[in-house]
């Protein structure tokens, strides 16, 4: 990963502003800022509490996490940090070993998330209760992320098959599967939007976006070297470019260019996962060594520091 200085710079696309008052329009973006006043330092909960309380409204929150070889759940509204017991990670500092990272997921009600363990994908629980999913088709390999999603009333993981297409495979049995994309071309990183519309990939030299169920490329959303993939609660999609200083954030439908996510001031952003709501996300920084964590507000480009660790996702309640 590029060591280049961040820069806290935000682009705006043309027209932006009429779209604002459209939920799946990028509510108008501040240069980054500490929202919460710059608290929420590691080791003081209080703080954390406090700027979460006015960074969100007061919602409940809480961050999966990793601390290799461990997992750990911080409760925002508390700011306590607790060990999910019985749970083992890979991971850490280092391009051999950050592969091997958890890349833990949220189910949408924020009672069960998702994590990749020595190339198999568990569902767990903040208790630590743990069990595989297992199917034939599946890629859980190093890097690749598998996510909850929700559709048909019921519980799916969603991510990459090891024949370059996007499946889901149901929680409750792990041997029903259904093709999302069968492009054939997709190389680990693959999310699907929130509304279920629309899926963002990588074919390992651009990103894509295409909707549920197509089979032919679809838009391709980036330019020169790029990365990471990650799709909203609602139809946006965004990408890492080089150097990782900022997020480019896309709608979906059309492809058109909403505006960027700059990383806080000195920092670049190493995974950006979006919550369940469309406008909370989180991320990292520090893959080769002291890490930090960042919730983040998308319509104002505020970051809270929440402590330091591997892998974030966040979860907001209503």
């Amino acid at each position: 990963m590029s060591r280049k200085p961040a820069r806290a710079v935000l682009l705006i696309a043309p027209l932006f502003a009429a779209a604002a008052a459209a939920w799946l329009a990028l509510p108008g973006i501040a240069p980054a800022r500490p929202d919460g006043g710059g608290a929420g330092k590691a080791g003081m909960p209080g703080a954390i509490a406090r700027d979460w309380a006015r960074f969100s409204g007061q919602r409940p929150g809480k961050v999966v996490f990793s601390r290799p070889p461990r997992m750990f759940i911080l409760d925002l509204r508390s700011g306590a940090e607790k060990e999910v017991p019985g749970v083992q990670t890979d991971g850490g500092p280092g391009r051999s070993k950050r592969g091997a990272s958890p890349r833990p997921s949220w189910a949408p009600d924020g009672e069960r998330f998702a994590y990749r363990f020595q190339g198999r994908i568990y569902v767990c629980d903040p208790a630590g209760r743990k069990r595989p999913i297992l199917n034939p088709r599946m890629d859980s390999s190093d890097e690749t992320r598998w996510t909850w999603h929700r559709r048909d009333n019921s519980d799916w993981l969603a991510g990459p098959a090891l024949d370059g297409s996007v499946i889901l495979v149901s929680v409750t049995d792990p041997s029903v599967m259904r093709t999302a994309y069968g492009g054939g071309n997709v190389r680990k990183h693959c999310e699907i939007t929130g509304s279920g519309r629309f899926i963002v990939y990588d074919d390992g030299g651009a990103i894509h976006v295409v909707p549920f169920g197509g089979r032919g490329p679809g838009l391709r959303i980036s330019r020169g070297q790029s990365c990471r993939p990650c799709a909203a609660a609602d139809d946006r999609v965004a990408w890492l470019p080089e150097p990782h200083d900022r997020y480019r954030i896309f709608r979906a439908r059309d492809g058109r260019f909403l505006g960027d996510l700059p990383a806080p001031p000195g920092e670049q952003i190493y995974r950006l996962n979006w919550s369940n709501l469309a406008d909370f996300a989180v991320h990292m920084y520090g893959s080769d060594g002291n890490t930090r964590m960042h919730v983040r507000k998308i319509s104002s480009a505020g970051y809270l520091f929440i402590g330091r660790g591997w892998d974030p996702d966040l979860w907001v309640g209503p």
